[in-house]
């Protein structure tokens, strides 16, 4: 059965896939357990709200879906961080760097890095900011880092409430979201995970 990617989030590495009449969203870690079954007004809902693009790629297997969703988050990644070092080795780069370089990264960080989602190097490279000396010189530039970075704990957290919220429509659970159980059973199920046992500790 040919598989078609309907729609994904590159740097996230998440799809919406179509197997045969069946939706599914697919994330890490790619767990086929784990795709939530999908009505077809997520699909509209994911490009339309949740900033997901349109695909037409079609795979012929679930390991080449996957293989393609780990390669796009690693490139749109790397392209849009290229310029700006995700992890900074002892005291080069943010040390020495002028006020307009140090601006300018964080301009990307603002206009590219978290619109496109790619939280954890905007994250490295803010905290790595933060910590350098630069501040004492550029005290306006730690400022917007720090906002910068609140910032991006906010767009992650929207990020990952909006997928949260799709696979929370995963309609082979259609009962329980009729009366308004799923919320609840998805809940308990995260203690469950978290305990590693469907038994409460003993007191």
């Amino acid at each position: 059965m040919k598989l078609k990617l309907e729609a994904l989030s590159p740097a996230e590495g998440i799809g919406i896939l179509r197997a045969g009449q069946t939706l599914r969203l697919v994330r890490p870690p790619y767990s086929l357990h784990e795709s939530p079954v999908l009505a077809e007004k997520s699909l509209r809902d994911a490009i339309l709200m949740y900033g997901y693009f349109a695909s037409q790629e079609q795979f012929s297997s679930w390991e080449e879906v996957i293989d393609f969703l780990n390669r796009q988050a690693v490139e749109s990644r790397r392209a849009l961080g290229k310029e700006i070092p995700e992890s900074i080795a002892g005291a080069d780069i943010l040390e020495v760097a002028p006020v307009e370089v140090l601006s300018a990264f964080l301009d990307r960080v603002e206009r590219e890095l978290i619109p496109r989602r790619v939280f954890d190097h905007a994250e490295n490279f803010l905290l790595a900011l933060l910590a350098s000396s630069a501040l004492t010189r550029h005290p306006a530039v730690g400022s917007r880092a720090a906002k910068l970075l609140q910032h991006t704990k906010e767009a992650r957290e929207c990020a990952e409430a909006a997928v949260s919220k799709l696979a929370s429509r995963d309609v082979r659970f259609e009962s329980l979201e009729r009366h308004r159980m799923l919320e609840v059973c998805a809940e308990l199920a995260e203690i469950i995970r978290a305990r590693g046992s469907v038994f409460a500790p003993c007191s």
